[in-house]
This record gives C-alpha cells, structure tokens and sequence, in this order.
C-alpha cells in the first residue's frame, strides 16, 4: 500500500529533514521510498517542502499531487497546500502558528500546538519533531523505535547534544495523540 506525505513550511523549519528522517526510517524497515525535497533560494525563512512517498511495491513517480498526509509548519504554507489533502486524508498542523484554518469536511484533521510544545521542553523552533512523533502515532505508518534509531544515525556530529532532545520531542508528540 502506497502512503503519499507532503510535508510544508519555511526554510529553517526543518521540513527536509522532517522529510529524510521518515524516508530513512521506512528505509530501515524494508519499504520502497522516496523523498522529493523542493526549497527556494533563500537560506533561511524561504518556502521549503517535501514529498515522502512510502510503499511496500515499486514506486511509480516522486511526484505527489493529492496528500494521504499534510504536515504543515506556517500558514503561508497552510494557504497554499491545503487543498491537496486527499479525501479521508490526514492534515497536522502546528496550531500554535496556524490560527485561521480552513479545511474540507472529508479530511482528518489534526491541530497540535507544536511550537508551545516544544518550547516546554527545548525550542519552539522543534515544532517539527514535535509534529513528527504525532504523524507516527496518527499513521501507524512507522515504527517509533526505528525513527528513534534514525534520529541518532543521521544527526551529525556536531549536533549530536540535539539527539536526546529530538527524542523527547518525537516521544511527545507522539503522546499527544490518543489511541
């Protein structure tokens, strides 16, 4: 079964990589993937998103126009994405930033407050690992364990203090959604 994510914000969001810890993870758990990354020219602050695309055949195209999933990081990015949500598709959006939402009615809808969560335990610029552990826990698409281990493989050294608190961010955004 085929899983199409998009995933939308600004540069300095982390959207990429976002992106690359779900592709790496379905990587580690023998799915076919691709992740499909598109940013503007600006280094931070400029529209940045992604496609992952997760499936247990081959993968006919990178390409995603209509979502299963929509994680979205800013409203400007909420504006334009919107509307590629596919029917009974999912959207999870960071509610702390995105206040004016609109939506189809045939969609799951998701608003986490992601930003205030992660300024709890670290920065409310982590929102998107916050956002992260929710999409696990809503598309039961991944397995926690294997982006826990993704997180600590793909960090770089220089970052590696970032691992543990990556991890408390996913682990609670996962805990945010009810079973």
């Amino acid at each position: 079964m085929e899983q199409r994510i998009i995933i939308v914000g600004s540069g300095g969001q982390g959207i990429l990589f976002l992106g690359k810890v779900i592709a790496h993870a379905a990587m580690k758990e023998n799915k076919e993937v691709t992740w499909f990354p598109s940013y503007g020219a600006e280094m931070r602050g400029g529209t940045a998103n992604c496609t992952v695309v997760i499936s247990d055949e081959l993968i006919g195209s990178p390409i995603v126009k209509n979502a299963d999933y929509l994680i979205v990081l800013n409203e400007a990015s909420y504006n334009k994405f919107i509307n590629r949500v596919a029917k009974n598709g999912c959207l999870i959006y960071d509610a702390s930033i995105i206040k004016d939402s609109k939506y189809q009615n045939n969609i799951n809808v998701y608003p986490i407050e992601a930003s205030k969560e992660a300024s709890l335990i670290a920065n409310p610029k982590l929102a998107n690992m916050i956002l992260l552990g929710a999409f696990i826990k809503i598309s039961k698409i991944l397995n926690i364990e294997k982006i826990i281990e993704t997180i600590e493989e793909i960090i770089p050294a220089k970052r590696k203090t970032m691992i543990e608190i990556n991890k408390n961010l996913i682990l609670r955004g996962f805990a945010i959604i009810e079973d």
